[in-house]
């Protein structure tokens, strides 16, 4: 079982989720981007090939 009374555990538990909550954000952040590249990309191209 784990000893939540064990401050030492407690503060590498918060700093695991922090880091863990960090990249899960940073990584959405850089998908969306690329996602949102791809789409003008795409929509500059057909608007090359309609004219």
């Amino acid at each position: 079982m784990v000893d939540w009374t064990d401050t030492e555990f407690l503060v590498v538990l918060v700093f695991d989720i922090a880091a863990i909550v960090i990249a899960v954000w940073w990584i959405s952040g850089r998908f969306t981007a690329k996602l949102r590249e791809v789409e003008e990309r795409k929509s500059r191209s057909s608007n090359d090939s309609e004219e």
